[in-house]
Parts: C-alpha cells; sequence; structure tokens
C-alpha cells in the first residue's frame, strides 16, 4: 500500500507536471509572437522547440500518473517504466525539432531570405522565455531527484535546453544588430539545433538503457558494500554476518529499486534464522537505495561450503 508521504509525493510531481503544461503554453505563445515580429531563424527554432516542449510536458503528466499505480496482476513490478518510455519519446521529440531547425535555417541560408526586424522586441521577449523557463526546469529537476522521478527530470533538462536555445537566439540577434551580418542568424539557428539533436541522443540512450534493465553501477557498489560488511572474520564486520555471497544484480524500474543476491550462511543455523537474517539484511539494502516505498531487495539462502567467486 502507497504510504502517506508517497502519496503526497504523488500529487506534488502531478502539480508539477501541470504547472509545466500551463506554462509551456504561455512561453510557446510568446515566443511565436516574437518570431513573427523579428522574422528571426534562430527565434523561429526557439518557438518550434517550445511546441516540443509543451507536448513533452503532457506526456510527463500522463506518465507520472501511470508511474504511481501501484503493481497488479498483470505488472508485479509496478508501473515505472512509463516514466522511461516518457523521456524516450521526449529525446525523440528534440531530435526531431532539431533536425527541423537545420532544414528550416538552411532553407533560409540559401535562399537569402535573411530579412530581421524589431530586434529590440525580440530580446525582450526570448528573454523573459528563457528565464521562465531556466527557472521552471531549474525547479523540475531539483524535485525530479528527490522523487526519483525520470519523467521530471527528463521534461526540467528539456525546459533548460530551451533556455540554453533561448539564450543562442539572443546571441544571434545581438549579433546582427551589432555587425549588420544577417547571415549569422540562420547560422546560430544552425547551430542551436546541433545541440538540440545531441541533447535528444542522450536522452533516448539513457531512457532506453533503463527500459532494457542496464544495470545501475551506484546501485550495485552500495550494495556492494553492504554485503561485504557483514561477511564474518572481516575487519569491522556487523551482524548478521554471513559467509559469503555472490550472483549480485540490481536495477531500476522507473523510480522503484529492485536488488537480488544469493548469501551463505553456516548449515548449521535453522531455516527461521536463516530467514530473519536474510530479511535484516534486505531491509537494510532497501532502505540504503531508498526503495522501502517500492521495489525490493530478495536474499537467496544456501548453506556454505567453498568461497564463491564474486563479481569484481
Amino acid at each position: 500500500m502507497p504510504t502517506e508521504a508517497s502519496v503526497a509525493m504523488h500529487a506534488t510531481e502531478r502539480r508539477a507536471a501541470a504547472i509545466a503544461v500551463a506554462v509551456g503554453f504561455v512561453l510557446m505563445a510568446v515566443k511565436f509572437v516574437a518570431w513573427r515580429m523579428t522574422g528571426s531563424s534562430a527565434v523561429y527554432s526557439d518557438a518550434l522547440e517550445s511546441i516540443i516542449n509543451v507536448v513533452a510536458s503532457g506526456f510527463a503528466l500522463w506518465a507520472i500518473s501511470q508511474a504511481h499505480r501501484p503493481a497488479d496482476r498483470t505488472h508485479p513490478y509496478g508501473h515505472g517504466r512509463f516514466e522511461f518510455v516518457s523521456m524516450s519519446v521526449e529525446g525523440a521529440l528534440i531530435g526531431a525539432a532539431g533536425a527541423s531547425i537545420v532544414w528550416e535555417a538552411a532553407h533560409r541560408l540559401l535562399a537569402g531570405d535573411l530579412g530581421v526586424q524589431r530586434i529590440e522586441w525580440g530580446l525582450f521577449l526570448i528573454g523573459a522565455t528563457a528565464v521562465g523557463n531556466g527557472a521552471l526546469g531549474a525547479w523540475l529537476m531539483k524535485l525530479g531527484r528527490r522523487s526519483g522521478s525520470a519523467a521530471l527530470v527528463g521534461d526540467g533538462r528539456h525546459l533548460i535546453s530551451d533556455a540554453i536555445t533561448s539564450v543562442g537566439a539572443i546571441a544571434a540577434l545581438v549579433a546582427v544588430r551589432m555587425t549588420g551580418l544577417v547571415w549569422i542568424d540562420p547560422l546560430v539557428a544552425i547551430l542551436m539545433a546541433c545541440i538540440l539533436v545531441g541533447l535528444g541522443i542522450r536522452m533516448v540512450r539513457r531512457s532506453l538503457g533503463e527500459l532494457v534493465d542496464e544495470q545501475d553501477a551506484g546501485d550495485y557498489e552500495t550494495v556492494r558494500k553492504i554485503l561485504d560488511a557483514h561477511i564474518s572474520g572481516t575487519a569491522g564486520a556487523r551482524a548478521p554476518l554471513i559467509r559469503g555471497w555472490h550472483k549480485l544484480r540490481t536495477r531500476h524500474i522507473g523510480r522503484h529499486h529492485w536488488v537480488d543476491f544469493h548469501v551463505q550462511v553456516d548449515d548449521s543455523l535453522d531455516v527461521r534464522t536463516a530467514h530473519e537474517l536474510a530479511s535484516s539484511i534486505e531491509y537494510e539494502i532497501e532502505v540504503a537505495l531508498g526503495c522501502t516505498d517500492g521495489g525490493n531487495a530478495t536474499a537467496h539462502i544456501e548453506p556454505w561450503d567453498e568461497p564463491v567467486s564474486k563479481p569484481a
């Protein structure tokens, strides 16, 4: 059953995702006004990414709602992977936006359609959206990292990337105003688009790694240290004592951590004692990984015979 804290966090995450959607609509409108006023390719690229922001924020809101559904008969490990589906879709959308920007900017550059006007208004409007996206993105990332929400982290990272592209658009407008070289505008748009494509690829790569159960090196190291600390005969070993361990595996399913491993104990122990020993270590691992409200650690008990080589 979800705890009171997890229910409150779910409500906070949904509220944050809804705020991101609402603010995204407003900032998107402002950017398209700025584009229509200036005719700038760099501003167009920034405005186009805002469409992706709104779509992605809406998808993140849906993913968060799905991810917090409790485990059931058809999804015994919960629904946490929805958040990584959200992140992969968002990454793909960012990459698609980057490709579209390159196409538009290159077309304008080759066609000689390089007019930029009302630069002062463009600077004011895009500057305001950069501040808004940057602040909102930083807040979402902080909240997402605290709660373990991949969807919020992905959305926050995207908003911060949007703020960076806005800074690029501002730089292009300033450069055109100071030099009179209008070709700088589409060139900056192309450079911004390349950054977006790279960001999209990284987001897709990370989300796919989680979806295919790529082992988390941090989780593995945390569990390894805990298990090593319980091996009898080692300096500073703490109870309950075990003889050894092996076959450690860790994975993420959304915000939840799942761990399974084998522990070796003296064969003189009775079943109840061995079970209590394993349960104690399982709980210690769950607390260390923050998965007492979702996910778990599972130990398989084996009698001690000979040392088993542990993975490096």
